[in-house]
C-alpha cells in the first residue's frame, strides 16, 4: 500500500532514495559527584576545544563546497561556546561536584527552554542550535561518536526526529537526496544549510521516525512538502 504525508517545504527540489533513520538525540549518561573539580573541568575544557576544532573543519568544508554565509552558522555555534554566563555556569556547577555531562545538559537545557517559550519563530529554532552544541559535546565526554552521514553508497532519504546543523554540514551530499523531520521550521538553520546544498527537504511530519522502516524507497518533494513511499 502506498504512503503519503504532508509537511511543511523547506528547501524544494524532488528526491528519491532508500530510507536511513538516523538519531541524532544526546545520549544518557550516569550522573556521578566528582571529588577532584580540577581534573573534572580539564575534562571538560578538553571536550570542548575538541569540540570547536571540529566545527571549525566543518566550516572549512562548507565554505569550499557551498559559500561563507551558511558556514557563518557553525561560527555561531562556537561563539556560544565562548558566552561568558554559560562558562561561568558550566564552571560553578562543576566546582561544586558536577560531572560535566551533568553541568552541561543543565546549562544547555535551560537555554533551550528559554529559547522554545518565545513569540518570536527565529528565536525558538535557536534551541535547536544548543541542541546541537549539547549532543557534539556530550558525545566527546563520553567517547560516542557522532551520527555517521558521511558516506551512504547508495541514494538516500534521510528520516529524523531533528536534524541538527552539524549532522548536515557532514551529510553525503553525493547520494543525500532527501530529508525529512519532524521537527523543524523554514527559518532553522538546519533548513538554510538544505537549502544551500539544493537537498529537497520537508519538515513538520509527526512520528515521522515510525511512519517509515530503513531501507524503505521513498520520493520526496519539497516543492509541495509532501514524502511518499511504498
Amino acid at each position: 500500500m502506498s504512503k503519503l504525508y504532508k509537511g511543511l517545504p523547506v528547501s524544494g527540489g524532488i528526491g528519491r532514495g532508500n530510507v536511513v533513520i538516523i538519531d541524532c538525540s544526546c545520549p544518557e549518561f550516569e550522573i556521578k559527584k566528582i571529588d577532584d573539580s580540577d581534573k573534572e573541568l580539564g575534562r571538560f575544557v578538553r571536550a570542548l576545544k575538541t569540540y570547536c576544532d571540529n566545527t571549525r573543519e566543518q566550516m572549512d568544508l562548507i565554505k569550499r563546497t557551498v559559500n561563507h554565509y551558511e558556514a557563518d552558522i557553525l561560527q555561531s555555534h562556537i561563539n556560544m561556546t565562548h558566552n561568558l554566563a554559560l562558562q561561568s555556569e558550566l564552571i560553578t556547577k562543576v566546582s561544586n561536584g558536577m560531572c560535566a555531562e551533568q553541568a552541561l545538559s543543565e546549562v544547555c537545557d535551560g537555554y533551550i527552554n528559554s529559547f522554545l517559550d518565545a513569540d518570536v519563530d527565529f528565536v525558538r529554532q535557536l534551541a535547536t542550535d544548543v541542541k546541537d552544541l549539547k549532543t557534539c559535546i556530550t558525545n566527546l565526554l563520553l567517547g560516542v561518536e557522532d551520527v555517521k552521514v558521511e558516506d551512504f553508497g547508495e541514494d538516500s532519504i534521510i528520516v529524523a526526529k531533528e536534524l541538527l546543523p552539524s549532522v548536515i554540514a557532514r551529510i553525503d551530499r553525493k547520494h543525500t537526496k532527501g530529508i525529512v523531520t519532524e521537527i523543524g521550521s523554514y527559518r532553522s538553520h538546519g533548513a538554510a544549510l538544505a537549502r544551500a546544498m539544493n537537498i529537497p527537504t520537508v519538515t513538520n511530519i509527526t512520528d515521522i521516525d515510525k511512519l517509515f522502516s530503513d531501507g524503505e524507497p521513498a520520493t520526496v518533494n519539497g516543492d509541495i512538502g509532501i514524502i511518499t513511499g511504498g
